[in-house]
């Protein structure tokens, strides 16, 4: 996924640039943090340059190679992104919960099974929206 808009691009340049501070601080190549992606090099070179955004799941990975808790790749996040404009809707009453559930997915070190965790959220998901 491209970063839409420019307050979406803003935001995916400053969590790019992000990662790219901090694993230059941990000492990870950029070979590594694609490798634990399953990811080219130029595809991780487009996250951190901030072309294409970085997936949750994806942010939660790298937080635990560069040896971070993943709120630290969103630090002064708040001066590149306000947020949404005006009533941000029903998904605004998610927020807590959005927070809540990448903090305890981040304590989960086994890759596989936190991508289990999320293929699983995905399929109550759709489930969910056919019975709606």
């Amino acid at each position: 996924m491209t970063a839409d808009g420019a307050e979406g691009g803003r935001l995916a340049a400053y969590i790019g640039a992000r990662l790219h501070a901090l694993r230059e601080e941990r000492g990870v190549s950029r070979a590594a943090a694609a490798r634990a992606l399953d990811l080219s090099e130029q595809a991780y070179a487009n996250r951190e340059a901030g072309v294409t955004e970085v997936k949750a799941c994806e942010l939660v990975i790298l937080a635990g190679l560069l040896r971070v808790d993943p709120w630290a790749l969103f630090d002064g996040a708040d001066a590149a992104w306000s947020g949404p404009a005006g009533d941000a809707g029903p998904l605004a009453a998610l927020a807590d919960e959005a927070e809540e559930f990448l903090r305890l997915l981040a304590c989960i070190r086994d890759p596989d099974l936190r991508l289990g965790i999320i293929d699983a959220i995905r399929t109550l998901a759709r489930a969910a929206a056919e019975a709606d």
